[in-house]
């Protein structure tokens, strides 16, 4: 069974030597997405301004590169579109967003997280200690979500869309807005 998490938390190149597949997580986690995808109004909370100008860099949280954002996913989302201009998530604070990444949470990252993210064999996110102090803010967040961390924290570029990086954001920000809870 740890073979599982560790499989579903890196899910590198290597993982198809592994006992389970990195197909079958990413179907799992396009069922997941799809189920918490259902049309979700823009609330008044979540506002949307396209002409920002020019896109920030993105950087990997580890070797510092340049992101790519050429992940095969489609085109992005106006919110995609936004957040990289400002590298604030449209999403914090949207509560249909916020549900709709915690679908996605419990099947992409909850493996290694822990199903409230009280964390299990990657680390809590739902107390006040970050392991990279760059995912304080939602860009250094995506930045490591998305390019990857250290150890089994492996990219999650070309296994969930930028949008669904972007809906787990909320709803672990919604965590964070809460009573924090101190790191032990």
């Amino acid at each position: 069974m740890m073979t599982t998490f560790l499989t579903a938390c890196h899910a590198s190149p290597q993982a198809e030597n592994a006992n389970v597949s990195t197909d079958t997580r990413s179907e799992n986690v396009k069922v997941a997405a799809a189920n918490a995808a259902q049309p979700v109004e823009a609330a008044a909370e979540e506002k949307i301004v396209m002409d920002l100008g020019p896109d920030l860099e993105f950087r990997g949280t580890i070797s510092g590169d340049v992101l790519d954002f050429n992940d095969g996913k489609g085109e992005d989302t106006p919110a995609v579109t936004q957040f990289k201009k400002t590298g604030e998530n449209p999403y914090n604070g949207n509560k249909a967003r916020v549900e709709a990444g915690y679908t996605i949470f419990s099947t992409a990252c909850s493996g290694c997280h822990g199903h409230l993210a009280e964390g299990k064999l990657g680390p809590a996110l739902a107390d006040d200690y970050w392991t990279y102090p760059g995912n304080k803010k939602d860009k250094g967040l995506f930045e490591t979500i998305y390019g990857g961390g250290q150890g089994m924290m492996g990219p999650q570029k070309g296994l969930i869309s930028k949008d669904e990086i972007l809906h787990v954001m909320s709803w672990i920000r919604s965590l964070q807005n809460k009573d924090m809870k101190p790191a032990h």
